[in-house]
Parts: structure tokens; sequence; C-alpha cells
């Protein structure tokens, strides 16, 4: 008897449906999917093409005759400099095209992020033009291109991108609201991986996967819906299309539930065995004969920092002009206020646990420390946090410089000389980093900021816990995007002086 014979003999009927069904919905979700990318895509390039065709004309075909509206593709096609340009776009569309292709920016069940896509898009305009304009001086033509054309072209790209997502995010949401669109995902492992893997499921606002549950040989609860036994059932009950595997190190079991459901067309993943390592940021090498995965901290390195550096630089520097007049202000209601000093340094940890002296307004008074020790009791933070929401120690003029974080102002001088940035991490006192976990540490892997993640997510009304969790968020996913979205959300959340204290 053939192996085919044998294999067909241990599927049932039952299977071939299930199996059938799958398939079915697969195609019919696969060419629903491309249809619509294609027409994403249509869609995105028409816009550039309008953009360039409306600038050509009135830039370009302005300048060598009279535009005849009435017999327009004759006017153009006598314009000297047509074949020029048409080498210029189709150099800059091709170049733009392979760098946003390479990223990934046209798959359909990609993640969108609005202003990471933009960021992106306007690198890949950046490029695509200095790679054409580069061409077109090697080969030394004696065309004069438009330098508003140009310009503007490549700013209206990038608005035309931005545009488009909108119009991609649009299009998934609306998908997503139609039931029969769903893509089926069952969890192996009910653990912190699983459960997070979840949550990312149930928080994706445009992918159309649909969590059905757990399984789960050591757990209990109704999202557990069995154990791993069960997995090949529920398959055919549920019509799985995804599968997380979230317990690698189960060799012989993992092996076997692989086996039991490969018969159907059923997309399995495997989350790695070093997932604490993976999730930070990873770099492929090779150990002499040997490849190896190198650990890297964060993202924030080479061109990165540098043009994170250099825009904590510029942008300390012009705030403390701007602000000066906020700064003397302070200063002088704190004097009036009460007797002290009007800026106090206090010793914190910075980047890999190197102590500086972070400046601030005072807004307590000027024996606080002193007084420390006496309300240690009254201390209503947990972890290694001393915060007390109505403080004795702060002073009229401190609880409102505090609530609207005036009194951090003076650390953009400490951002100036490098001590600092303005995003990330708020640097601890040292007898707070006395008592920090391994993993606690790892707050130390960039430089701590004046504002950050969890400052924008609740500020002091959230647990110490979930400070580090966001903290380590930033710094393993750092982008210039995520970057740009602190920044804009700080300036609400100081203004309604929320959760600060």
């Amino acid at each position: 008897m053939s192996l085919e014979i044998q294999m067909n003999k241990n599927i049932k009927p039952g299977h071939l449906l299930i199996a059938e069904d799958i398939v079915s919905y697969k195609k019919k979700t696969l060419r629903l999917e491309r249809l619509l990318n294609i027409s994403m895509i249509a869609v995105e390039y028409l816009l550039y093409l309008t953009c360039f065709i409306v600038l050509f004309l009135f830039k370009v075909v302005s300048d060598y005759d009279e535009l005849r509206w009435n017999d327009i593709l004759s006017s153009i096609q006598q314009i000297p400099v047509l074949g020029e340009y048409m080498m210029l776009i189709g150099v800059i569309f091709a170049v733009y095209t392979g760098w946003l292709y390479q990223r990934g920016m046209f798959k359909w069940n990609r993640d969108i992020k609005i202003i990471d896509d933009t960021f992106t898009a306007a690198k890949a305009v950046a490029f695509s033009f200095l790679i054409a304009l580069g061409l077109i001086f090697f080969l030394k033509t004696s065309v004069i291109y438009s330098r508003v054309l140009i310009l503007v072209l490549a700013v209206l790209m990038v608005v035309s991108f931005m545009a488009s997502r909108f119009l991609r995010l649009g299009v998934l949401i609306l998908l997503k609201r139609t039931p029969h669109y769903d893509k089926n995902v069952l969890i192996i492992g009910a653990g912190r991986v699983g459960e997070q893997i979840r949550d990312n499921l149930n928080a994706n606002k445009t992918g159309r996967t649909r969590f059905i549950g757990f399984l789960d040989d050591y757990k209990k609860g109704h999202q557990v819906l069995g154990s791993i036994p069960d997995i090949e059932q529920l398959v055919q009950k549920h019509k799985i299309h995804e599968i997380y595997i979230t317990i690698p190190s189960e060799r012989g079991l993992i092996n076997k539930m692989i086996s039991s459901v490969r018969k159907y067309d059923v997309q399995i993943k495997i989350i790695p065995e070093l997932f604490e390592l993976v999730t930070s940021s990873v770099s492929f090498d090779h150990a002499f004969d040997y490849p190896c995965i190198e650990i890297v901290r964060t993202p924030l390195r080479g061109l990165n920092w540098f043009m994170k550096r250099s825009a904590d630089f510029v942008v300390s520097a012009i705030g403390i002009l701007l602000i000066s007049p906020i700064l003397a202000a302070v200063a002088i209601a704190i004097k009036l206020d009460s007797r002290g000093p009007l800026l106090i340094k206090q010793k914190r940890i910075g980047k890999n646990g190197a102590p500086f002296n972070m400046l601030k307004f005072r807004s307590m008074v000027a024996n606080a420390e002193a007084l420390k020790a006496s309300l240690a009791h009254k201390n209503e933070a947990v972890g290694p946090v001393f915060k007390i929401k109505n403080d004795p120690r702060i002073t009229r003029v401190g609880r409102f410089i505090r609530k609207y974080s005036l009194d951090e102002l003076p650390q953009l001088f400490n951002v100036l000389m490098g001590q600092m940035s303005l995003v990330g991490p708020r640097p601890p006192l040292p007898n707070e980093v006395e008592q920090y976990t391994d993993y606690q540490w790892r707050r130390f892997d960039v430089r701590p900021g004046i504002t950050g993640l969890w400052q924008v997510s609740g500020r002091s009304d959230l647990p110490f816990e979930e400070w580090v969790k966001l903290d380590i968020y930033y710094i393993e996913r750092w982008s210039l995007g995520l970057e740009f979205r602190i920044l804009l959300k700080t300036l609400p959340v100081v203004l309604k002086g929320e959760g600060a204290y």
C-alpha cells in the first residue's frame, strides 16, 4: 500500500470537509485582499502622478508655450524637456517603491501606524530624490529642472502617502466589522506570553484576527477551551486559521500537535524560546563559524542616537530662550512664597547607572529631605518610590508648579548638557535604585527624560511596575514616530494637571 493511500486512510471524511472549508475561506479572503491591496496601491500612485502632472503643467509647460486646454496632450508632447522629466519621475518612483516594498509598506496584513509609516515614507522620498538628482548630475544633462517642482512634489508625495494610509486604515476598520472576514486564532499556552498575544490581538483595530481561546494542560478559565490533546477537535469546531504556540520547550508535545493539525491549511506560528531576549533589539552575527544573535539594548544607536541627540540640543536651546519669561516668573513666585534656594540639585541616576545632578525649581520647604524619614509611613507609592498625594512639605507655589510640571523646566539645561533627554524614563533617586531588580535596571539603557511614555499614560497615578513596563516598552521599541507621539501628548496632559503630585 502506498504512503499516500495510508495517509488518506488516517483522514476522516469530516477532516476533509473542515479542510475544504478552511481552504475555501482562505481563497475568498486572499482574493479580496489582493483586489483591495492593488486598488489601494493604485490610488496611492495615482495621487503621486496627479501631483506631478499638476506641478508640471503650471511650472514647466507654462514656461514654454501657452497651455491649450482643448488640446492638452499635444501641448504637453511639444515640450522639449518632457523626456527628461519623465526619466526623473521614473527614477524617483522606482527607488521610492523599492524602499517602501523592502520595508513591507505594501503588505495588506501589516499593522498601520500612521506617524511611523509617514516617517518611513519621508525617508524614502528623500532617498529617492537624492538618487534621482545624483543620477542627473552624473549624466550631465543640459536641462535645468524646476526646483519648486522638485521641492513641492517631495512634500506632496509625503502628504499623499499619509492620505493613502488613512484610506487603508478606514477600509481595514470597515472590513473588521464584517463578520465573514474574521481570521480565527487559537493560542497554545495561557501563560504570560499567551496573554500578551491575546491582548495584542484584541487591541488591534485594523487586524482581521479574532481570538477564539487558549489550550493549556495546566490552567483553567473561561477562555481556556481545553487541553492540548483537544487541538484537532477545536480546529474543526471553530475553523481555526492561525495557531500561536507559546510553549516551545515541550518539543515532543509540539511535534505531535503540529502533525495532527498540519493536514489543514492552518498557519502555525511558534514564539521562540528566548522570548524575553528577542523582544529587545537583536542583531544577527557570526561568532567564529557559528551564527549567533547579539542582544542590543535599544534601537536608539548610531544614526538614531545622533538624530535624537541633535533634536534634544536644538529644541532645549530654543525652549530655554522661549520660556525665559516663565522661568523668571516662577523664580520670583518661589522667592516671595518661602525661604530657601530657587533651584535644587538632586542627585539622580542616569544612563548606565551614572549619577548626575538634576535641576528643579524648589517646590518644598527648605528642610524637606530632613522631614522625609518622619513621613515614611505615609508613602502611597508601591515599589521603590516615595510619593504622598498631599505631601505637607510642599509649599503653596510648589503645589501649583508641580501640578503643571513647571518645576521640571530647569531640566532643559540638563538636556542641553547631555545628561538627560526630552523623552525617556524619569531618573530615580540613588536610594530607590538600591531596591531595583535586574529587570528594573533596564530603565538605564537610555538617557533619562523630562517626559516619557508613563507620564502621558497616567503620570503618578500608575503603580511603579507599570512605570517600568512602559519605560522598557519605549526603550525596546524606540522610533521617531513614538518619540513624536509622546511629545505631542505631553502638552495636553501637563495642561490638565492630572495625576501629578
